[in-house]
């Protein structure tokens, strides 16, 4: 028996899965909705400008640590 390592065991593991047009379909028309509808609800743009930024941080959060 040989000490060396496996060619399998070298290879690198397979790479996450990509988010599908779907996901990203939905990201997308969630956030805007959910921006429109506290502009909507608030009719104040600072308010708007932090639910923006926030709805992009969580969209974004989804698309790096889908599984």
């Amino acid at each position: 028996m040989s000490n060396t390592p496996d060619v399998a065991s070298r290879l690198p593991a397979d790479p996450p899965p990509r988010p599908g047009a779907g996901t990203i379909l939905t990201l997308v028309n969630g956030v805007l909705a959910g921006v429109a509808s506290v502009f909507v609800g608030t009719h104040s743009v600072l308010i708007t400008i932090v639910a923006a930024v926030v709805a992009v941080t969580l969209a974004a959060m989804v698309l790096v640590f889908h599984r």
